[in-house]
């Protein structure tokens, strides 16, 4: 695969609605599967504390990373939110694409990086881990799984730049 890493242009919004549509479908555990408005993506990209890196192989769009950077006196840092289309996965596309993205931040200034994950999330647990991201905590019992029949920590993660 030849993968390219780039920040996320205004021409590759359907993409972008496209692969959040099919997270929706699947019904992943991540914020973008929420997202169905090209509006929201908009803004994303005129926001300068938003920040929005991509995988493409050709024209098709194989992951995204967002960094929302925080205001104020938290603007050292930013909480990342990253997704690979479910047939790219298992192909290091996430840890790229965070490795990617990291250094651009800290090319902005950003000296602090944070994810937060799901605990039944095994797979972005390791990929978050192969990228340097230390533990820092969690959200005890954030939410109740029916299908698990348990409750679900929301796991912290964060890296200094």
């Amino acid at each position: 695969m030849d993968i390219v890493y780039r920040t996320l242009e205004k021409e590759d919004i359907p993409k972008v609605i496209t692969m959040f549509s099919e997270l929706a479908k699947e019904a992943a555990e991540v914020s973008f599967a929420e997202i169905l408005s090209e509006e929201e993506i908009v803004e994303w990209i005129e926001d300068e504390d938003i920040y929005t890196y991509a995988a493409f192989e050709g024209e098709l769009l194989l992951g995204m990373l967002r960094a929302k950077r925080g205001k104020g006196v938290q603007n050292h840092s930013v909480l990342l939110t990253v997704a690979v289309k479910r047939s790219y996965r298992g192909n290091r596309i996430a840890k790229d694409i965070i490795n990617y993205g990291l250094l651009q931040l800290k090319a902005q200034g950003v000296s602090l990086a944070r994810a937060y994950i799901y605990s039944d999330n095994r797979a972005s647990i390791n990929t978050i881990l192969s990228c340097d991201f230390t533990f820092s905590g969690c959200v005890y019992q954030h939410h109740y799984s029916e299908e698990q029949q348990k409750f679900i920590d929301d796991l912290i993660f964060h890296k200094i730049l």
